[in-house]
Protein backbone atom coordinates (compact mmCIF):
# COMPACT_ATOMS: atom_id res chain seq x y z
CA UNK A 1 0.00 0.00 0.00
CA UNK A 2 1.74 3.70 -1.17
CA UNK A 3 -0.08 5.26 1.77
CA UNK A 4 -2.08 4.50 5.12
CA UNK A 5 -4.73 6.74 4.43
CA UNK A 6 -5.56 5.21 1.05
CA UNK A 7 -8.01 2.61 0.60
CA UNK A 8 -6.30 -0.65 0.28
CA UNK A 9 -4.54 -1.52 -3.37
CA UNK A 10 -3.27 -5.37 -3.36
CA UNK A 11 -1.30 -7.25 -6.11
CA UNK A 12 -3.18 -10.13 -4.56
CA UNK A 13 -5.40 -9.60 -1.76
CA UNK A 14 -3.05 -9.79 1.60
CA UNK A 15 -0.06 -9.58 -0.62
CA UNK A 16 1.77 -6.29 -0.47
CA UNK A 17 3.57 -6.10 -3.80
CA UNK A 18 2.41 -5.93 -7.17
CA UNK A 19 4.19 -8.43 -9.46
CA UNK A 20 5.74 -6.39 -12.66
CA UNK A 21 5.18 -8.91 -15.09
CA UNK A 22 3.16 -7.94 -18.31
CA UNK A 23 2.17 -12.00 -18.57
CA UNK A 24 1.19 -12.55 -15.40
CA UNK A 25 -1.69 -14.00 -14.48
CA UNK A 26 -3.14 -15.71 -11.42
CA UNK A 27 -5.67 -18.67 -10.62
CA UNK A 28 -6.43 -20.18 -7.29
CA UNK A 29 -9.69 -21.50 -5.85
CA UNK A 30 -11.69 -19.67 -3.57
CA UNK A 31 -11.32 -21.90 -0.28
CA UNK A 32 -7.01 -21.39 -0.72
CA UNK A 33 -7.84 -17.79 -0.32
CA UNK A 34 -10.56 -17.38 1.97
CA UNK A 35 -11.04 -20.30 4.10
CA UNK A 36 -8.36 -19.15 6.37
CA UNK A 37 -9.96 -15.85 6.49
CA UNK A 38 -12.74 -17.24 8.21
CA UNK A 39 -14.47 -17.48 4.12
CA UNK A 40 -13.92 -13.32 4.05
CA UNK A 41 -12.33 -10.68 1.57
CA UNK A 42 -12.40 -7.28 3.82
CA UNK A 43 -13.24 -4.48 0.79
CA UNK A 44 -10.13 -3.79 -1.19
CA UNK A 45 -9.01 -2.47 -5.07
CA UNK A 46 -6.13 -3.50 -7.25
CA UNK A 47 -4.08 -0.56 -9.28
CA UNK A 48 -3.39 -2.92 -12.06
CA UNK A 49 -5.37 -6.52 -11.96
CA UNK A 50 -8.53 -7.12 -13.98
CA UNK A 51 -10.58 -10.24 -12.37
CA UNK A 52 -12.80 -12.59 -12.76
CA UNK A 53 -14.64 -15.00 -10.11
CA UNK A 54 -16.42 -17.87 -10.95
CA UNK A 55 -18.43 -19.57 -8.60
CA UNK A 56 -19.87 -23.37 -9.61
CA UNK A 57 -21.19 -23.50 -6.56
CA UNK A 58 -22.28 -22.35 -2.97
CA UNK A 59 -23.43 -18.90 -1.67
CA UNK A 60 -21.30 -15.28 -1.91
CA UNK A 61 -22.93 -11.85 -0.51
CA UNK A 62 -20.88 -9.64 -2.63
CA UNK A 63 -19.81 -5.97 -2.20
CA UNK A 64 -19.07 -3.76 -5.18
CA UNK A 65 -18.29 -0.23 -4.60
CA UNK A 66 -21.70 0.02 -2.70
CA UNK A 67 -23.76 -1.81 -3.72
CA UNK A 68 -24.52 -5.80 -2.19
CA UNK A 69 -25.29 -8.56 -3.48
CA UNK A 70 -26.08 -12.70 -2.76
CA UNK A 71 -25.50 -14.78 -5.51
CA UNK A 72 -26.28 -18.66 -4.89
CA UNK A 73 -25.18 -21.37 -7.58
CA UNK A 74 -23.51 -20.72 -11.30
CA UNK A 75 -21.77 -16.95 -11.89
CA UNK A 76 -19.42 -15.19 -12.79
CA UNK A 77 -18.27 -11.62 -11.18
CA UNK A 78 -16.23 -9.44 -13.15
CA UNK A 79 -14.11 -6.80 -11.35
CA UNK A 80 -12.52 -4.35 -13.12
CA UNK A 81 -8.98 -2.85 -12.00
CA UNK A 82 -9.82 0.20 -9.55
CA UNK A 83 -13.20 -1.21 -8.07
CA UNK A 84 -13.71 -1.54 -4.70
CA UNK A 85 -14.55 -5.20 -4.28
CA UNK A 86 -14.96 -7.37 -1.12
CA UNK A 87 -16.67 -10.98 -0.62
CA UNK A 88 -18.28 -13.27 2.25
CA UNK A 89 -18.61 -16.77 1.37
CA UNK A 90 -20.34 -19.77 2.36
CA UNK A 91 -18.01 -22.40 3.91
CA UNK A 92 -17.45 -25.24 0.92
CA UNK A 93 -18.05 -22.50 -1.50
CA UNK A 94 -16.81 -24.05 -4.96
CA UNK A 95 -14.94 -21.25 -7.11
CA UNK A 96 -12.26 -19.77 -8.86
CA UNK A 97 -10.55 -16.70 -8.78
CA UNK A 98 -8.70 -15.76 -11.77
CA UNK A 99 -6.34 -12.67 -11.63
CA UNK A 100 -4.58 -10.94 -14.93
CA UNK A 101 -2.39 -8.25 -15.20
CA UNK A 102 -4.08 -5.58 -17.58
CA UNK A 103 -1.29 -5.28 -19.86
CA UNK A 104 -1.85 -9.06 -20.90
CA UNK A 105 -5.06 -7.77 -22.35
CA UNK A 106 -4.21 -4.89 -24.16
CA UNK A 107 -3.19 -6.46 -27.10
CA UNK A 108 -6.95 -7.64 -27.28
CA UNK A 109 -7.69 -3.78 -28.58
CA UNK A 110 -6.05 -3.80 -31.29
CA UNK A 111 -7.58 -7.44 -32.58
CA UNK A 112 -11.10 -8.77 -33.46
CA UNK A 113 -12.16 -10.10 -30.19
CA UNK A 114 -11.60 -6.45 -28.89
CA UNK A 115 -15.65 -5.44 -29.01
CA UNK A 116 -16.79 -8.69 -27.24
CA UNK A 117 -13.67 -8.35 -24.69
CA UNK A 118 -13.98 -4.47 -24.27
CA UNK A 119 -17.28 -4.30 -22.75
CA UNK A 120 -16.17 -6.57 -19.17
CA UNK A 121 -13.17 -4.74 -19.07
CA UNK A 122 -14.45 -1.45 -17.63
CA UNK A 123 -17.61 -1.72 -15.68
CA UNK A 124 -17.98 -4.71 -12.56
CA UNK A 125 -20.79 -7.11 -14.09
CA UNK A 126 -22.44 -10.47 -12.65
CA UNK A 127 -22.91 -12.61 -15.16
CA UNK A 128 -25.76 -15.67 -14.17
CA UNK A 129 -25.19 -19.72 -15.34
CA UNK A 130 -27.59 -20.91 -13.00
CA UNK A 131 -30.33 -21.53 -16.11
CA UNK A 132 -27.88 -22.10 -18.41
CA UNK A 133 -25.50 -24.75 -17.10
CA UNK A 134 -24.96 -26.25 -20.85
CA UNK A 135 -22.82 -22.84 -21.15
CA UNK A 136 -20.96 -23.44 -17.64
CA UNK A 137 -20.18 -27.07 -18.55
CA UNK A 138 -18.51 -25.37 -21.67
CA UNK A 139 -16.41 -22.67 -19.26
CA UNK A 140 -15.46 -25.12 -16.84
CA UNK A 141 -12.97 -27.07 -18.30
CA UNK A 142 -11.45 -23.77 -19.71
CA UNK A 143 -11.02 -23.07 -16.24
CA UNK A 144 -9.46 -26.01 -15.30
CA UNK A 145 -6.64 -25.98 -18.19
CA UNK A 146 -5.76 -22.76 -17.35
CA UNK A 147 -5.43 -24.18 -13.48
CA UNK A 148 -2.98 -26.63 -15.52
CA UNK A 149 -1.11 -24.06 -17.33
CA UNK A 150 -0.82 -22.25 -13.96
CA UNK A 151 0.46 -25.42 -12.14
CA UNK A 152 3.42 -26.51 -14.36
CA UNK A 153 6.25 -24.35 -16.35
CA UNK A 154 5.73 -25.88 -20.02
CA UNK A 155 7.17 -24.66 -23.13
CA UNK A 156 4.17 -21.94 -24.69
CA UNK A 157 3.43 -21.37 -21.26
CA UNK A 158 2.42 -17.50 -21.04
CA UNK A 159 0.93 -17.90 -24.93
CA UNK A 160 -1.57 -20.68 -24.25
CA UNK A 161 -3.06 -18.97 -21.35
CA UNK A 162 -3.42 -15.82 -23.00
CA UNK A 163 -5.35 -17.90 -25.41
CA UNK A 164 -7.23 -19.55 -22.89
CA UNK A 165 -7.91 -15.96 -20.76
CA UNK A 166 -9.29 -14.84 -24.19
CA UNK A 167 -11.67 -17.97 -25.02
CA UNK A 168 -12.89 -17.65 -21.18
CA UNK A 169 -13.29 -13.93 -21.95
CA UNK A 170 -15.75 -14.56 -24.95
CA UNK A 171 -17.50 -16.71 -23.17
CA UNK A 172 -18.79 -15.04 -20.41
CA UNK A 173 -19.31 -11.88 -23.14
CA UNK A 174 -21.84 -14.18 -25.34
CA UNK A 175 -23.02 -15.11 -22.15
CA UNK A 176 -23.54 -11.42 -20.63
CA UNK A 177 -24.94 -10.47 -23.87
CA UNK A 178 -27.55 -13.19 -23.92
CA UNK A 179 -28.86 -12.27 -20.41
CA UNK A 180 -28.60 -8.23 -21.42
CA UNK A 181 -30.53 -6.02 -23.59
CA UNK A 182 -28.50 -2.48 -25.31
CA UNK A 183 -28.10 -1.05 -28.68
CA UNK A 184 -28.82 -3.07 -31.37
CA UNK A 185 -26.10 -0.31 -33.00
CA UNK A 186 -22.59 -1.97 -32.47
CA UNK A 187 -20.78 1.19 -34.03
CA UNK A 188 -22.74 3.57 -31.94
CA UNK A 189 -21.98 0.90 -29.01
CA UNK A 190 -18.28 1.28 -29.51
CA UNK A 191 -18.38 4.59 -29.61
CA UNK A 192 -19.99 4.66 -26.25
CA UNK A 193 -17.28 2.36 -24.76
CA UNK A 194 -14.62 4.62 -25.76
CA UNK A 195 -16.29 7.42 -24.13
CA UNK A 196 -16.68 5.40 -20.48
CA UNK A 197 -12.80 4.46 -21.24
CA UNK A 198 -11.98 8.23 -21.82
CA UNK A 199 -13.78 9.57 -18.83
CA UNK A 200 -12.11 7.09 -16.48
CA UNK A 201 -8.45 8.41 -17.43
CA UNK A 202 -9.79 12.33 -17.76
CA UNK A 203 -12.17 12.62 -14.91
CA UNK A 204 -9.52 13.71 -12.22
CA UNK A 205 -8.63 16.30 -15.09
CA UNK A 206 -12.15 17.56 -15.66
CA UNK A 207 -12.55 17.76 -19.09
CA UNK A 208 -15.76 19.02 -20.95
CA UNK A 209 -18.03 17.17 -22.91
CA UNK A 210 -16.46 19.45 -25.57
CA UNK A 211 -13.45 17.89 -25.16
CA UNK A 212 -14.66 14.27 -24.88
CA UNK A 213 -16.44 14.89 -28.63
CA UNK A 214 -12.86 16.32 -30.21
CA UNK A 215 -10.49 13.43 -28.66
CA UNK A 216 -13.76 10.57 -30.07
CA UNK A 217 -14.14 13.03 -33.51
CA UNK A 218 -17.43 14.07 -32.94
CA UNK A 219 -19.71 16.64 -31.85
CA UNK A 220 -20.70 17.85 -28.74
CA UNK A 221 -23.92 17.48 -29.50
CA UNK A 222 -23.93 13.64 -31.29
CA UNK A 223 -22.08 12.62 -28.31
CA UNK A 224 -24.78 13.40 -25.89
CA UNK A 225 -27.19 11.92 -27.86
CA UNK A 226 -24.77 8.55 -28.26
CA UNK A 227 -24.40 8.88 -24.20
CA UNK A 228 -28.56 9.23 -23.78
CA UNK A 229 -29.46 6.80 -26.22
CA UNK A 230 -26.92 4.04 -24.33
CA UNK A 231 -26.49 4.92 -20.68
CA UNK A 232 -29.47 7.29 -20.43
CA UNK A 233 -27.60 10.15 -19.13
CA UNK A 234 -25.75 13.11 -20.77
CA UNK A 235 -21.94 13.19 -21.31
CA UNK A 236 -21.65 15.32 -18.40
CA UNK A 237 -23.63 13.46 -16.10
CA UNK A 238 -21.27 10.49 -17.07
CA UNK A 239 -18.54 12.85 -15.45
CA UNK A 240 -20.35 13.75 -12.84
CA UNK A 241 -21.33 10.08 -11.42
CA UNK A 242 -17.56 8.91 -12.00
CA UNK A 243 -16.44 11.64 -10.00
CA UNK A 244 -18.96 11.31 -7.29
CA UNK A 245 -18.77 7.84 -7.39
CA UNK A 246 -14.78 8.43 -6.75
CA UNK A 247 -15.52 10.94 -3.82
CA UNK A 248 -17.82 8.13 -2.31
CA UNK A 249 -15.15 5.27 -2.17
CA UNK A 250 -12.60 7.73 0.04
CA UNK A 251 -15.14 8.73 2.03
CA UNK A 252 -15.89 5.70 2.96
CA UNK A 253 -12.95 3.29 2.84
CA UNK A 254 -10.05 6.47 3.39
CA UNK A 255 -9.37 8.69 6.38
CA UNK A 256 -8.40 11.41 4.01
CA UNK A 257 -9.41 14.73 4.89
CA UNK A 258 -12.15 16.52 2.43
CA UNK A 259 -9.80 19.01 1.25
CA UNK A 260 -7.32 16.09 0.02
CA UNK A 261 -9.92 14.13 -1.67
CA UNK A 262 -11.42 17.30 -3.40
CA UNK A 263 -7.72 17.99 -4.12
CA UNK A 264 -7.04 14.39 -5.54
CA UNK A 265 -10.32 14.66 -7.50
CA UNK A 266 -9.27 17.92 -9.39
CA UNK A 267 -10.80 20.53 -7.60
CA UNK A 268 -9.22 23.52 -6.99
CA UNK A 269 -11.63 24.94 -4.39
CA UNK A 270 -12.43 22.46 -1.54
CA UNK A 271 -15.62 24.43 -0.82
CA UNK A 272 -17.13 23.87 -4.80
CA UNK A 273 -16.12 20.32 -4.30
CA UNK A 274 -18.02 20.17 -0.78
CA UNK A 275 -21.15 22.26 -2.77
CA UNK A 276 -20.77 19.78 -5.53
CA UNK A 277 -20.90 16.65 -3.46
CA UNK A 278 -23.99 18.22 -1.55
CA UNK A 279 -25.75 19.12 -4.68
CA UNK A 280 -25.64 15.32 -5.93
CA UNK A 281 -26.33 13.36 -2.48
CA UNK A 282 -27.99 15.68 -0.63
CA UNK A 283 -25.63 15.49 1.99
CA UNK A 284 -21.86 17.32 3.01
CA UNK A 285 -18.93 15.17 2.25
CA UNK A 286 -18.42 14.98 6.08
CA UNK A 287 -22.01 13.94 7.28
CA UNK A 288 -22.08 11.19 4.42
CA UNK A 289 -18.94 9.87 5.68
CA UNK A 290 -20.10 9.90 9.74
CA UNK A 291 -23.40 7.98 8.10
CA UNK A 292 -21.52 5.63 5.94
CA UNK A 293 -20.34 2.81 8.12
CA UNK A 294 -18.12 0.89 6.01
CA UNK A 295 -20.08 -2.57 4.81
CA UNK A 296 -19.65 -5.99 6.62
CA UNK A 297 -20.47 -8.59 5.28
Amino acid sequence: MSRVSNIPHFGLYGESSWINDPEFFHIEDIESRSGNLGWKINPHRHAQLFQILILKSGEAKVQLDEQQYKLQGAWAIIVPAGVVHGFRFAPDTDGRVISIAEPLLEDAYQEKAAKFIQPLLSQACYIDFNDHRNVFSELWPLIQQLENESAFIREGRALMSEYLIKAILLLLYRQYANGTTGSTNKTEGSHAQLLKELIEKHYREHWTSDQYAHALGTSTSRLNRLSKTNFNQSVLDLIHDRILLEAKRSLIYTVRSVEEISYDLGFKDPGYFSRFFKRSTGLPPGKFRALSNQPTI
